[in-house]
């Protein structure tokens, strides 16, 4: 029974082991996507915060009635939500706290448009609204693919059906700190420091024309950069979790260590005993 005991502790040593490189191998690859998905978010983020102070700079926009982003539909009774998931697993409560979230405000009435393959599987079995069809696209994030995600949102906010188009993905606070939210995308709306900053910028031919050129061009760029940024959530959050993961199999490891140790001394004791006691006995 003893040796018995030290084979299952070997074969559970053996198998936590091999754990274990699975885990800190992930977290490494993690930790360089992190750094590439990164750099990509900082560049996006520096862009738009220019078009950002663009449009925001044009105090009185609320009064172009033929600009369709800044149209308003009181009467619409449903909301257009485009969600972000991830397609992988392994990345602790990730996908957990935007489901969590998203069941906060949505309604019954609402759509929603849900990118990431683990949000469809978890949406298909709710009664939901549901549009699959950019499901792939953080599979392989093409620019191609968010231009014409924006136009579909356009022309269906544009159709009166809805009073509102939102983001649901994550914010990047920091490598541990990142928090589900809720972004609007239609209709755009104006800062309240666009006094502040009127000044600033000079509008050729005119505020108006600027702005129906830059509008499509910022929502384009900021969806995209969005979905940047659920990546490096993401990769973040799978990182930490495989980091976890490794310290626990560390951790559990020593503990089995310990424990066959323990038994070993005991069966090189109870061996002794028996010879030493044979031995008596001759």
């Amino acid at each position: 029974m003893m040796a018995q005991g030290l084979n299952n502790t070997k074969r559970r040593i053996k198998s936590i082991s091999s754990t274990r490189k699975i885990t800190k191998a992930m977290e490494l690859v993690a930790t360089v996507k992190l750094k590439k998905w990164k750099d990509q978010m900082d560049n996006i983020v520096t862009y738009l915060d220019i078009m950002d102070k663009v449009i925001n700079s044009a105090s009185d926009i609320d009064d172009f009635n033929n600009i369709d982003e800044l149209k308003r539909y009181p009467n619409a009774t449903s909301n257009l939500y485009i969600v972000i998931t991830s397609s992988l697993g392994l990345c602790g409560g990730y996908n957990y706290n935007i489901f969590k979230f998203l069941n906060s405000i949505i309604t019954k009435d609402d759509k929603v448009i849900v990118i990431g393959t683990k949000g469809l599987v978890r949406f298909s079995h709710e009664n939901i609204n549901l549009n699959d069809e950019y499901v792939d696209l953080m599979n392989k994030i093409d620019y191609q693919k968010v231009q014409n995600l924006v136009r579909q949102i356009q022309n269906e906010y544009q159709s009166g059906n809805y009073k509102k188009v939102c983001l649901v993905s994550t914010l990047y606070k920091n490598s541990l700190n990142f928090i589900p939210t809720e972004f609007n995308l239609l209709p755009l709306a104006k800062e309240k420091n666009g006094n502040e900053i009127q000044k600033e910028i000079l509008f050729e031919p005119s505020k108006e024309e600027v702005l129906l050129n830059i509008i499509p061009k910022y929502l384009n760029s900021f969806l995209y950069g969005r979905i940047i940024e659920a990546m490096v959530c993401e990769q973040a959050a799978r990182r930490n979790a495989m980091d976890s993961a490794t310290d626990n199999a560390e951790e559990l490891l020593e503990k089995l260590r310990i424990e066959y140790n323990k038994v070993r001394q005991g069966a090189i004791t109870q061996e002794i005993t028996e010879v030493v006691a044979g031995a008596n006995n001759t």
